[in-house]
């Protein structure tokens, strides 16, 4: 008896590429909240915060601000505070405001999807 399945194997010589359609955009980032961070509301009544995260390297310091939304937001006001070690993964987004100056302001910030602490509230470095 003979089957008349067709197999197809892949061609290790031409991997699958993603089409120029196609993107990526993720980050994940670990490393200390800078400051507490604190609980605002939005006019619709969704919980905010903004947390700023320090990741050192070897050309120092980088500050990233992040965005928490809802339970992220909830938790991270009561449970997170200056010096936390936390693993954040999310996505980048720019916007861009006129300030009360007149100037046009841009900043690019990290939409948290996913936040961890990866340290408890005693193992935080002291202020």
């Amino acid at each position: 008896m003979s089957s008349n399945k067709t197999t197809t194997k892949a061609n290790p010589s031409s991997p699958t590429r993603p089409s120029r359609q196609d993107s990526i955009n993720q980050v994940i980032l670990v490393g200390r909240i800078v400051a507490a961070p604190e609980l605002r509301q939005t006019a619709s009544g969704k919980h905010v915060t903004t947390a700023r995260i320090a990741t050192n390297g070897k050309a120092g310091a980088e500050f990233h601000d992040v965005v928490l939304w809802n339970q992220l937001a909830d938790f991270a006001c009561s449970y997170l505070g200056k010096g936390r070690l936390v693993s954040v993964e999310g996505r980048l987004q720019s916007r861009q405001w006129k300030a009360q100056d007149g100037s046009t302001r841009r900043t690019i910030e990290i939409v948290a999807s996913r936040l961890q602490a990866l340290t408890g509230k005693s193992d935080a470095p002291a202020a």
